[in-house]
């Protein structure tokens, strides 16, 4: 039975993952969604259930969807398969569409990152350990740090706001999440093409702002 959800309750005792009156028991997490398996023992009807988890949205918050329930161990499990192993299709077919190599970037391709310096405006790494496994691959790593406090050198502040190089999305990490600015000799060629096409529609933006005021 498929229901509408419209609540998230996480970690409420500081141990078990509750949504609801259910607990996470198995959770999967793959390319854009985490796939949960829950048990109410509390509710004989429909004791199990399986639904997904996203953050795609401006607080970053846990929303839950597409949940179903049923008293069938056996048929949620399937359930919880099957949408885990779509969710590891989906991965594959986004990784066979990726135009550039995927090995990932190590520190010996970078200058260690110190604190102490500015890092905005530089090419940087992310550090693979900060990356989900399916994502650690070079298009996911190198990114231009475009801002933010923790960029600066001594800054007190964190976070560090980055354009990813392959796809040309915003996201923001932690300085403890940057590996180091990449070698000049080792930013690939296809990296230092999109940073000319960045730069350039940033220089675009920029003039079309000065224009307005």
């Amino acid at each position: 039975m498929r229901i509408g959800l419209d609540w998230s309750v996480k970690n409420v005792d500081n141990e078990k993952r509750m949504v609801d009156t259910y607990e996470v028991k198995h959770a999967v997490c793959i390319g854009d969604k985490e796939t949960l398996f829950l048990e109410d023992g509390k509710s004989p009807d429909s004791p199990y259930m399986v639904c997904n988890c996203s953050w795609d949205n401006p607080l970053g918050v846990d929303q839950y969807s597409d949940a179903v329930v049923s008293a069938d161990y056996l048929e949620m499990m399937t359930e919880f398969a099957d949408r885990v192993t779509a969710q590891i299709e989906a991965v594959k077919a986004e990784r066979a569409k990726i135009s550039v190599p995927l090995e990932p970037f190590a520190l010996d391709h970078c200058v260690p990152d110190d604190t102490g310096e500015s890092i905005e405006d530089k090419v940087a790494v992310i550090r693979q350990e900060s990356l989900r496994p399916e994502y650690r691959t070079a298009d996911k790593q190198l990114v231009l740090i475009s801002g933010g406090f923790g960029s600066q050198g001594k800054a007190r502040g964190r976070a560090v706001y980055v354009v990813n190089l392959y796809s040309g999305k915003e996201s923001r990490w932690n300085r403890a999440d940057i590996l180091g600015v990449v070698k000049p000799e080792c930013i690939p060629d296809w990296a230092k093409h999109r940073l000319r096409q960045i730069e350039a529609e940033r220089q675009v933006k920029h003039r079309k702002q000065e224009q307005a005021r």
